[in-house]
């Protein structure tokens, strides 16, 4: 009945302190958790594959080089993706998309965590896992506008397990902020609900 699906509607405001102002602003930014949602996928799940076809490469070091230098370029590319989309459903404060890096990365899942009252989550990934991103990304910018010989990478067994680490600790934290993530718009009563059905 309409009164449980307001009641279920209401409950899931203490989840999310995210509140819509009106319809098309809670349209929009569902159309932006969908969007984000298929790239995000798409991305990962090329960027899996990468990962399985280096691994099958360690004994091939030409081969082995290339794919892990598109590695390190597609693990940034999946996470500067994610910032954009959930800047998108939830921008945080004075965001710009030219943001330097760190400070898009920390604003973006600091707000999302708080908006989804889940700000244990980044805390403890910037805690105990950021540094080891933060290395990456310093290597990629490196490779992507190279001024010596040295900033091209070499592959090592080593450094590839380092970013395999980086990327299921990123996953594992973009999964355990996912879960249960939900946004809800709040209604007056009965009748305005059935005319936000109706369209």
């Amino acid at each position: 009945s309409c009164n449980i699906i307001i009641f279920s509607i209401l409950a899931l405001l203490r989840i999310s302190r995210k509140k819509f102002k009106d319809k098309e602003e809670f349209k929009k930014a569902s159309e932006s958790l969908y969007k984000y949602q298929q790239r995000h996928n798409i991305i990962r799940k090329d960027f899996e594959l990468l990962l399985e076809i280096t691994e099958e490469s360690k004994n091939s070091p030409d081969k082995f080089n290339a794919l892990f230098r598109a590695c390190v370029k597609g693990i940034l590319s999946l996470i500067e993706s994610d910032m954009f989309g959930l800047n998108q459903i939830d921008e945080y404060k004075n965001y710009k998309d030219n943001d330097c890096f760190e400070v898009k990365f920390k604003n973006t899942f600091k707000q999302i965590c708080e908006t989804w009252n889940k700000p244990d989550i980044i805390k403890k990934y910037l805690d105990t896992k950021y540094g080891g991103l933060k290395i990456i990304k310093k290597k990629r910018d490196k490779m992507i506008h190279p001024k010596k010989s040295e900033d091209i990478l070499n592959a090592t067994e080593f450094e590839f397990e380092i970013l395999k680490s980086t990327f299921y600790d990123y996953t594992k934290m973009l999964h355990s902020l996912m879960n249960n993530f939900h946004m809800v718009m709040e209604f007056k009563d009965q009748n305005e609900f059935i005319e936000f059905m109706k369209d």
